[in-house]
């Protein structure tokens, strides 16, 4: 077999192993069935998708702590000097 019939042939076995799974597809089949059980599988909610979920509640807590922090404090009124002397306090 000659080289030039070599690489003909390599490249109907190519060809022909690409046409065959071309028509196979994935195993994963989509059917009316599963498409009706879960319409949007990428979404969890209404409008985000589970990472952009995970990422506003990230957000929300972080905020939430940072707010915290500072609310404790006021409460224990240590965010600004007291003002209740007439001298100035460096």
């Amino acid at each position: 077999m000659s080289g030039a019939n070599m690489i003909r042939c390599v490249a109907m076995v190519v060809l022909a192993s690409a046409g065959l799974l071309s028509l196979g597809g994935c195993s994963d089949r989509i059917t009316a069935e599963g498409v009706r059980w879960n319409m949007s599988p990428e979404l969890q909610g209404m409008a985000n998708t589970p990472d952009q979920r995970k990422n506003t509640q990230a957000r929300s807590m972080d905020t939430t702590m940072r707010q915290f922090n500072d609310d404790m404090d006021m409460v224990l009124m240590i965010n600004k000097p007291s003002h209740l002397t007439i001298y100035p306090v460096p």
